[in-house]
């Protein structure tokens, strides 16, 4: 499955309410959990980054970067 911001919106709030920044009942850290779940091939690395804030603030500027080139090719 393909990250997007919706996604990393929705898995952040879900994260933060379970987690809080840090790991989770499986001891998995967000962007550990994210690596898991999505393909992130062309993201920043996150997984070894322990605090979920900082992971989701890298992933949020890679996926606005990602649209502001889609945009500016499409435009």
């Amino acid at each position: 499955m393909h990250l997007n911001i919706s996604r990393l919106n929705l898995e952040f709030i879900t994260w933060g309410l379970d987690n809080d920044t840090g790991r989770n009942k499986d001891d998995l850290r967000f962007g550990q959990f994210l690596h898991n779940k999505y393909q992130l091939e062309g993201f920043t690395d996150v997984f070894h980054i322990e605090n979920a804030q900082e992971a989701y603030n890298i992933l949020l500027k890679d996926l606005l970067a990602n649209n502001e080139e889609r945009i500016q090719q499409n435009g």
